[in-house]
């Protein structure tokens, strides 16, 4: 039986790049993830070292998680397409794989952004729901810091 991950774990994981979503019981890794590690396991890189470069801690994922994935998407015969492209580009190996690394990023940061956008209508929700003081009562206001 597998271990599930912990509340802490599964919000860690979706804040990732490589992740495109987490719950306690799975993970789903993004596309360009799944190609991007193939094509370093194609050059000879390890799947941990693979998984805790994109911040997939062995720790958390357990090496047996880290196994499957590989030998899954080792029989895509898909994914292995594209990464073995990308694996053989020898002159733009090195730009394709910061174009993923940006295009990983800029998805992180938007997944940053909507969860910003959620704590803030949250707190904003909170806000007009609560009776804050008037401002001419001698009581003022709390600070939120």
């Amino acid at each position: 039986m597998r271990r599930r991950f912990t509340q802490t774990e599964v919000y860690y994981l979706n804040t990732l790049p490589a992740v495109e979503r987490a719950s306690m019981d799975r993970i789903t890794y993004s596309k360009e993830f799944q190609v991007r590690c193939m094509a370093q396991y194609l050059r000879g890189n390890g799947p941990t070292s693979i998984f805790a470069s994109a911040g997939l801690d062995p720790k958390i994922m357990g090496g047996k998680r880290i196994e499957r994935a590989i030998a899954r998407w080792k029989a895509d015969p898909k994914i292995m397409l594209e990464a073995q492209t990308l694996a053989n580009k020898s002159d733009s190996g090195q730009r394709d794989l910061l174009v993923i690394t940006q295009a990983m990023t800029i998805k992180w940061l938007e997944k940053k952004v909507m969860d910003l956008q959620k704590q803030l209508h949250l707190l904003e929700s909170h806000a007009m729901n609560c009776s804050l003081p008037n401002s001419n009562s001698k009581e003022g206001l709390v600070s939120m810091a």
